[in-house]
């Protein structure tokens, strides 16, 4: 785990309204419940680092599923293995790649040994509050941060509306999640000034379950927004 995971489970909880029981920590034996919020301690677990550790990704929906930025996928490259917090290696498959959006989507070999994170089905707002777990091979705590705008972006040709976003990233963190306050993925980030920018993820939820044969799910309303 890393250094403050817990005061930052704690924050998010609070920000998203959330009354979480493991927010002064969880006995290491106990069984995961699923059927609880997700917290910041998933969100760090599902994020995974590509093999040669220069990119990033996130396990999602089903978790025999990952994502990742389309601009970490080598032309030609069909195979990927991808590495957990605590050292454990999946191989998997490029299911789906499209770089004018860039997003990628890798079906695992197995289902992954983590929790599997919720994508968000519409686009986060300006203002809302994220959470950047970042890379996990890598030193530090979960970073607040903001969504500044919506907008284009010249490296996102099929992106209408980027995410122009506070966080600081470092390079090699393409393709790590950005997820709102409740712990859903909205974004992946693609790059720019200090790695601010992210490609939205909206609508991956749904294609992740086309891909995995299940067919697309009814979509997941957050939480109305004050008018």
């Amino acid at each position: 785990m890393r250094a403050g995971s817990k005061r930052w489970r704690r924050w998010a909880s609070a920000l998203a309204g959330l009354a979480l029981a493991a927010c002064e920590g969880r006995p290491a034996e106990a069984p995961r419940d699923d059927a609880a919020p997700a917290d910041v301690e998933d969100v760090e677990a599902a994020t995974v680092t590509l093999d040669a550790g220069h990119c990033a990704g996130v396990v999602v929906e089903d978790g025999r599923h990952a994502l990742t930025a389309a601009h970490c996928v080598r032309p030609a490259q069909r195979r990927v293995e991808v590495s957990f917090l605590d050292g454990q290696r999946l191989a998997g498959t490029y299911v789906d790649v499209d770089r004018g959006r860039d997003v990628a989507v890798i079906r695992l070999d197995e289902r992954a040994p983590v929790r599997p994170l919720d994508v968000a089905d519409a686009l986060p707002a300006p203002g809302d509050g994220l959470v950047f777990a970042g890379r996990n091979d890598r030193p530090g705590e979960p970073q607040e941060a903001m969504v500044e705008r919506l907008g284009p972006c010249p490296s996102l040709p099929g992106v209408p509306a980027a995410l122009f976003t506070t966080m600081r990233g470092e390079p090699g963190d393409s393709g790590a999640p950005l997820v709102d306050l409740q712990m859903r993925v909205v974004g992946l980030v693609h790059g720019g000034a200090a790695c601010r920018i992210a490609t939205p993820t909206n609508g991956l939820g749904m294609r992740v379950q086309e891909l995995s044969g299940q067919g697309p799910r009814m979509a997941r309303k957050g939480p109305a927004r004050p008018r």
